[in-house]
C-alpha cells in the first residue's frame, strides 16, 4: 500500500441475503484514507453492522451473502483474504462485548490477541499493562473476566481488539455500557491508535456525550436502507440532514426524549418489593459488593439506577430478583428480571416460542404478544432463532419477554431491567420507554440500570446512584 492509497475502499458494493432476497447493502461507494475518523449513522437495520462486517471479511466469508462490486482493505481485495488474515489489519470492537471474551483471566484475554499476531513473548507482558492502563483498568489485570461488570467487559473487549495496533479500527457502539469516564477513556484510545496512519469507522448512538466530551469525528456518513444517503463534514451532514435523521429515529446531538409525566406515588402503601439491610457478596467469604441496602419500590415508580462501572448495580438487581444469595431481607411480590446480556435469558428455538414461553395460551395472551412484538418491530422475526438476531433485535426481544411475563402475573409486579436501551436508536428507545412506563402506570413498577443521564432525567420518577457499596 502506498502512502496515498486508501485504507478502505468499496466500489459499487452490494450484499443480498439469499434466504429472503433482502438487499442489505446497495451500491456502496466509500473511501477511507489514513488519518481519517468517520462516524457512521443510521437507524437500526439501516445496514451499519453489515457494512462493518463486509470490511472485516465476515461478509461473505462467514455470513454467506450474495455480493457484487469490490471491497478493498489496505489495497487488497477482501474476497481473497480470510477473516484471520484481515484481522492483522482490521481491528473489530464488537457491538456485543460479551461475545468476544473467550478466556477466564483479563491478562490472558489481551495477551491472546498479541500472541495471535506474533508479538515477541518478551514484549507481551509490558504491552498488556500499558493497554490496560490506557482505560484505567490496571487493577483488573488478574481478575476473572466472568466477574466483570458489563461496562468493564466492554472496556476489556475494546482494548483486547486493539492490542495488536491494527491499521483500521471498526468500533460498533464501543461506549454503549460505559460511564462518563469510560466513554472518555475508550474514545481517547481509539483516537490515539488511529493517529495519522490508521483509520477509525465508528458506529455510535451516544452523540451528545461524545460532542460534549471527546468530540465527534470530523466526517460523517449516513446510511439508510442499505444506501449511503450523505457523506461529508460532520457539522454540515448533521445540519443538512437533521430532518431525515430525526424522522428515521437516529440519535443526533441536542435531540431529546419526550418528558414523561410523573404520577402520584402512594408512599404509604405497602411496596411491591422491599429490600431491608441487604448485603450481597460474589462468594460466601468475599467482600460485599453492596451492603446494608434499604429500598422500597412502590406501584407506579420508574426508577433509574446509575453509577460508575463496577459499583454493583447489576449485582443489586440480581439480588432483588432472587438470583444471587444475600444477607438481609427481601419481601414482596417476586419480580421479573431482564438480563444485561439478552442471550442469558433465551430459552426457546424461535422468536415465536420465546415470546410465549411460560405464558397461558389464550386469546388475551396472543393479543398482548402481537401488540408488543409489532411495537418493538420484531413481529417479522417469528420463525428465526433468537441467537441469530442482531444485537438490537435481541435486546428488544428480551425486554418484550420480560414485559409479557410481568404483565401476565396474577398481581402487578416489578420489572427489573439491566441496560434495556443499550444499542438502540432513538425511535426504538422511545418505544421501549413508552412500554416500560405503561407497565408502571398499570399498577406495576420498573427499575432499570442506565448510564444515560438524559434518559433518566426524562423518564424516571426517581434516580438512585450506587457508589461505595451503598445507595446515595
Amino acid at each position: 500500500m502506498t502512502p496515498s492509497q486508501p485504507l478502505v475502499e468499496l466500489r459499487g458494493f452490494t450484499a443480498v441475503d439469499p434466504r429472503t432476497n433482502r438487499v442489505l447493502l446497495n451500491d456502496i461507494n466509500l473511501t477511507v484514507h489514513p488519518g481519517e475518523q468517520l462516524l457512521l449513522l443510521g437507524a437500526s437495520g439501516a445496514g451499519k453492522s453489515t457494512l462493518l462486517d463486509a470490511i472485516r471479511g465476515v461478509v461473505p466469508h462467514s455470513v454467506p451473502l450474495n455480493i457484487s462490486g469490490d471491497c478493498f482493505v489496505a489495497g487488497q481485495p477482501v474476497i481473497t483474504k480470510t477473516v484471520a488474515e484481515l484481522s492483522r489489519t482490521v481491528g473489530n470492537v464488537p457491538q456485543d462485548p460479551h461475545a468476544s471474551i473467550t478466556l477466564p483471566l483479563v491478562e490472558d484475554e489481551i495477551a491472546l490477541t498479541l500472541e495471535n499476531h506474533g508479538i515477541d513473548p518478551a514484549e507481551i507482558g509490558g504491552r498488556v499493562h500499558k493497554i490496560l492502563a490506557s482505560v484505567d483498568a490496571e487493577h483488573l489485570l488478574h481478575h476473572r473476566t466472568q466477574s466483570l461488570s458489563g461496562g468493564w467487559v466492554q472496556r476489556i473487549a475494546t482494548v483486547a481488539a486493539l492490542a495488536a495496533e491494527p491499521s483500521v479500527v471498526l468500533a460498533d457502539e464501543p461506549t454503549s455500557m460505559l460511564d462518563g469516564a469510560g466513554v472518555a477513556a475508550v474514545m481517547q484510545v481509539l483516537t490515539e491508535l488511529t493517529g495519522h496512519d490508521g483509520a477509525l469507522i465508528l458506529v455510535e448512538h451516544r452523540l451528545d456525550e461524545l460532542a460534549d466530551g471527546p468530540g465527534l469525528p470530523e466526517r460523517t456518513v449516513v446510511i439508510d436502507g442499505g444506501r449511503i444517503q450523505a457523506d461529508g463534514p460532520t457539522d454540515r451532514v448533521l445540519a443538512e440532514h437533521a430532518d431525515q435523521l430525526e424522522a428515521n429515529g437516529v440519535w443526533t446531538p441536542g435531540v431529546r426524549l419526550p418528558v414523561y409525566k410523573v404520577p402520584t406515588i402512594d408512599a404509604a402503601a405497602a411496596p411491591l418489593l422491599r429490600a431491608a439491610n441487604l448485603t450481597v457478596r460474589p462468594a460466601s467469604k468475599a467482600d460485599p459488593v453492596v451492603t446494608n441496602i434499604n429500598l422500597d419500590i412502590h406501584a407506579g415508580e420508574r426508577i433509574a439506577v446509575m453509577g460508575a462501572n463496577g459499583t454493583g448495580k447489576t449485582t443489586l438487581l440480581m439480588a432483588l430478583a432472587g438470583l444471587l444469595a444475600s444477607d438481609g431481607e427481601i419481601t414482596g411480590r417476586p419480580p421479573v428480571m431482564v438480563f444485561q446480556n439478552p442471550e442469558h435469558q433465551f430459552l426457546a428455538h424461535s422468536v415465536h416460542d420465546e415470546l410465549r414461553f411460560g405464558l397461558t395460551p389464550d386469546e388475551h395472551t396472543e393479543a398482548a404478544i402481537q401488540r408488543l412484538s409489532t411495537a418493538f418491530g420484531i413481529d417479522h422475526l417469528a420463525d428465526l432463532n433468537p441467537f441469530r438476531l442482531s444485537g438490537g433485535e435481541k435486546r428488544r426481544l428480551s425486554v418484550a419477554t420480560g414485559l409479557l411475563a410481568a404483565q401476565h402475573r396474577t398481581e402487578p409486579t416489578v420489572l427489573l431491567a439491566d441496560e434495556p436501551t443499550f444499542g438502540l436508536d432513538r425511535a426504538a428507545t422511545t418505544t421501549m420507554l413508552n412500554e416500560l412506563a405503561t407497565h408502571a402506570n398499570s399498577g406495576g413498577a420498573v427499575v432499570i440500570i442506565t448510564h444515560d443521564h438524559r434518559l433518566a432525567q426524562a423518564w424516571a420518577t426517581r434516580t438512585i446512584t450506587v457508589a461505595q457499596k451503598a445507595l446515595i
